[in-house]
């Protein structure tokens, strides 16, 4: 993953802190469904939670 300039996240939400939050609920998702796995890294949850949101798969309120 690219890093993403903090102005394209900023401008899928109508804040900032809500982009924090809505990222870290949906990290949070995935680490419950993850949780099993040898693998498991909550930074990687937080990635692909980043990722989601910048591909449209996440809408912030």
């Amino acid at each position: 993953m690219n890093t993403p300039s903090t102005k394209d996240i900023i401008e899928i939400g109508n804040s900032k802190y809500a982009v924090v939050v809505a990222v870290a609920k949906r990290a949070r998702a995935l680490s419950e469904l993850k949780k099993e796995e040898e693998d498991y890294r909550l930074s990687s949850m937080v990635t692909d939670a980043l990722e989601e949101m910048l591909n449209g798969k996440i809408i912030v309120d």
